[in-house]
């Protein structure tokens, strides 16, 4: 896992997560199956517990990509938000300078406020 830069698709499992998301919809999938297709590869390689800050980005990445076309899907949306305030993904910022952690929380928050209004 690489991140370049603090938006929501500046890394590679989240970019990762919304290509493989678009290819499946492209092969005819609905956005529930395209889904329930990229979480079961990820939970094969990842636990929620243990592996909380990769699994919080396959959320994000599902989301963001949702939020692309306009079909939020109401779990996708309530697990990201969980996962957002958690604060678990920020741990993966630590390391950082502090001004990148500051503006990856403002990218979270507002990518939270977007999810909040999508329906």
């Amino acid at each position: 896992m690489s991140a370049w830069g603090t938006g929501i698709f500046d890394d590679d499992t989240t970019c990762d997560v919304r290509d493989d998301y678009f290819d499946l919809l492209a092969e005819g999938l609905t956005a529930e199956e395209a889904s329930k297709s990229i979480l079961g590869s990820y939970h094969e390689e990842f636990d929620d517990e243990e592996d909380l800050e990769v699994m919080t980005l396959v959320y994000l990445g599902l989301a963001g990509a949702q939020l692309e076309k306009n079909h939020v899907l109401e779990n996708i949306k309530i697990k990201s938000i969980t996962l957002i305030d958690s604060g678990a993904e920020l741990a993966l910022w630590e390391d950082s300078n502090k001004e990148d952690l500051e503006e990856r929380k403002k990218v979270l928050a507002a990518f939270k406020q977007k999810l909040l209004a999508s329906s």
